[in-house]
């Protein structure tokens, strides 16, 4: 082992010039879909900030999700872990950009959020005192502000280690300061994201409260996370130098860690709507009765067949979890129902007569557009970061264990 380990470098899993590739054509769409977001904020603000605020929240999965288990591989441990790490670092990395797509919301909330544009007396009159407590522009200004910078804070810590760790400077007792705030880091996640999930998204209906919310987006953003890393592993595993050491155990693993997340959202999604539905207070069911009819209920229909029992059903086969180009198809599957979801989540609370028809065509352009202006730019970040070190980290005492098992 140690034979093998002084012969294992960095520069041995460079990363493959195909990721340099991915990002320029990324760069190419996300520039031109920004010109088209752009001309659709001069045309129309309001629109845009709607449409903005759904990009928003779906490139904050991949980001957050990356964060969160970049942490939970460093308190537990194992090989799946190691083989996605530099995908979440590199992913974790685009915390900036998300905070600068934050700010037009942060800016234009007046236009999103009921609560900012009615007067304070007719808005605690109407919605109760947690407006005035929670609820208001400063205390969303203050508590954006300061997710953003905690969660800079982990990840610069955590980038850290990985680049001493490359470098050779670490031994394993100072790991265990990294466990420990990884740990601690896993319950800060929790605790953070389910206030920003508040601010950003339930309260577009202020009236409205969930307790099963945050842990809602939790589960959304891991899974997207973990979609974006199986696409990545099965287009670079037959590629040098991850073939060097790619098992197709760990393309299991991953599907695995799908179907749980898949199961998972499922149960919390039927653990909300059963405790509302039950507990039948009319600001409660709104929400829902808003998105079981005038076409939102075709969105909630799909959700249910297509976000869980159809994933679900595949992903209990063994073959097919171990099958790269079927597995793919999953996890592109499941990115486009988190799109659905959160479109489902959000667009309602703006066409508040319940009707889908209302949007028009310049609607679904942005709601089209936003989305996938933010993914080009987020996309070529991603890549120009990922391609500027080691693929895999070499210089983890594990490492070796997986050329190993690779080789025999």
């Amino acid at each position: 082992m140690s034979h093998l380990a002084t012969h294992v470098t960095p520069q041995d899993y460079a990363a493959p010039p195909a990721i340099a590739r991915w990002g320029s054509r990324a760069l190419t769409v996300g520039v031109l879909f920004s010109v088209l977001a752009v001309a659709g904020a001069i045309w129309k603000w309001d629109l845009f900030l709607r449409a903005w605020l759904f990009g928003f929240l779906f490139w904050m999965g991949p980001t957050l999700g990356s964060l969160v288990l970049i942490m939970l591989q460093y308190t537990s441990g194992g090989n799946w872990g190691r083989l996605g790490r530099r995908f979440w670092e590199a992913a974790a990395g685009n915390l900036p950009l998300m905070f600068a797509c934050w700010l037009p919301i942060a800016i234009g909330m007046k236009a999103l959020y009921l609560w900012a544009s009615m007067p304070r007396d007719q808005a605690v009159k109407e919605f109760g005192q947690k407006i005035e407590l929670y609820l208001n522009p400063t205390g969303f200004w203050i508590r954006g502000i300061a997710f953003f910078f905690a969660w800079w804070l982990f990840y610069r810590y955590l980038m850290r280690w990985s680049k001493k760790e490359e470098a050779g400077e670490t031994s394993p007792a100072q790991f265990v300061s990294v466990q420990n705030l990884s740990g601690f880091g896993i319950v800060f996640y929790a605790w953070t994201i389910t206030f920003a999930s508040i601010d950003w998204a339930m309260s577009l209906d202020p009236g409205w409260w969930s307790t099963v919310w945050g842990m809602l987006f939790m589960v959304g953003e891991v899974l997207t996370a973990f979609c974006l890393t199986i696409m990545l592993l099965v287009k670079l595993a037959p590629m040098e130098p991850l073939s060097q050491m790619f098992k197709i155990d760990y393309l299991h693993d991953f599907g695995k860690f799908m179907l749980t997340f898949v199961v998972l959202w499922a149960y919390l999604s039927f653990s909300q709507w059963l405790i509302i539905w039950s507990g039948n207070i009319v600001p409660e069911i709104r929400w829902y009765l808003m998105r079981l009819r005038g076409g939102w209920q075709f969105f909630g229909t799909a959700l249910i067949f297509v976000h869980f029992v159809f994933p679900f059903a595949l992903l209990l086969s063994r073959n097919l979890k171990r099958d790269g180009a079927r597995l793919i198809k999953i996890a592109m599957l499941v990115i486009i129902m988190r799109l659905v979801d959160l479109f489902w989540q959000t667009a309602p609370a703006f066409y508040p007569a319940g009707d889908l028809s209302r949007m028009g065509w310049l609607d679904v352009a942005m709601y089209i557009v936003c989305p996938i202006a933010i993914g080009g730019i987020w996309l070529f970040l991603f890549s120009n970061r990922l391609g500027k070190r080691s693929i895999m980290p070499v210089n983890d005492p594990h490492f070796v264990e997986m050329l190993e098992a690779k080789h025999g």
